[in-house]
């Protein structure tokens, strides 16, 4: 509620702006800018249909105006979206049309984002070796124009590619030269999710000890920053140590403060992974009344995105 009320008077001034300028067919620069500010800042808090309504303005009234830079930038934030909602065809569509731009105009960084951005894509869809080369693309572009937080963000990533391969060693080492560079900027929601991608590296690794540390770090500066998305996210992650641990009363702490954070964000793929291991923890509790209702909630939620899948019929507590 609390995020709602938060963008209610930027909102109302959209609805002025849009407005003002259907009749004008005018605008500048400034808010096209101030859109695009306001959709990256949306988007970090988790809310995604008013992130939509900033950047799909800002891209009408970039293209009024033929202001490319403004149009990249609106281009990269609807990339951003249906990446974060998995549609990865969709997010390639806008990231290429936003790279295409910043080619044309000889922006370095706006180039070096396209190959992050895509990096994410390839790294979900386990295309593993294309997302190492878009980071390390990016990574060369970054140092050339001394850009620390993007370098910082490359290595990060870079570690989170290696975990996923399980070459640990690597992982962690990139990541703490990610780390490094970000102590040196200051940047509170950058450390966090640092410090969440190390945790995640040293969970892979089955060190939960270290990775309860980092979760909790990461925790902490998500909390700082209010950002719904990161909190939810590692609420998450430090329920899984604790199931991983065989700790099914604390996972299912952590997996209960994550609900209503997801619930908010409405991201149907987090949700479905949510409600599925918060029925297995109560499973393991031997409570089955609850373990039932979150798995009926997990089957619903999965039909929706896969209505052919077949679940199996038995549930807990069944002969």
């Amino acid at each position: 509620m609390k995020l709602i009320k938060k963008h209610n008077h930027k909102i109302i001034f959209l609805l002025f702006v849009c407005s003002l300028f259907n009749l004008t067919a005018q605008t500048d620069t400034n808010t096209v800018n101030q859109l695009n500010h306001w959709a990256d800042e949306a988007e970090q808090q988790g809310n995604y249909t008013a992130s939509t309504n900033y950047a799909t303005q800002a891209l009408k009234f970039a293209q009024q105006l033929n202001y490319k830079k403004g149009e990249a930038s609106a281009l990269n934030n609807l990339g951003l979206l249906q990446y974060n909602q998995s549609n990865y065809t969709q997010a390639l569509n806008y990231y290429t049309r936003s790279y295409k731009i910043c080619k044309a105009l000889n922006c370095k960084k706006g180039m070096a984002s396209f190959f992050c951005n895509a990096a994410l894509v390839y790294t979900d869809l386990e295309s593993y070796p294309q997302a190492t080369l878009k980071y390390i693309t990016a990574l060369k572009i970054y140092k050339s124009i001394h850009n620390k937080n993007g370098q910082a963000l490359c290595y990060n990533h870079l570690g989170l590619v290696y975990t996923k391969q399980q070459k640990f060693t690597k992982a962690l080492a990139h990541h703490s030269m990610a780390l490094k560079l970000c102590q040196q900027l200051n940047d509170t929601l950058a450390l966090a999710n640092y410090y969440q991608s190390i945790g995640y590296t040293y969970y892979c690794k089955q060190n939960f000890t270290q990775a309860i540390i980092c979760y909790n770090l990461a925790l902490q500066l998500n909390q700082q920053t209010n950002s719904i998305a990161a909190q939810a996210y590692t609420y998450t992650s430090l329920g899984d140590v604790y199931a991983a641990l065989n700790q099914p009363a604390q996972a299912i702490k952590s997996y209960l403060t994550a609900l209503p954070l997801n619930q908010q964000l409405n991201n149907v793929d987090d949700l479905v992974e949510l409600y599925s291991s918060i029925s297995e923890a109560y499973s393991q509790t031997q409570n089955y009344t609850q373990a039932n209702y979150y798995k009926d909630q997990y089957k619903k939620l999965a039909e929706k995105l896969n209505p052919t899948n077949m679940y199996p019929a038995k549930s807990y507590g069944d002969n």
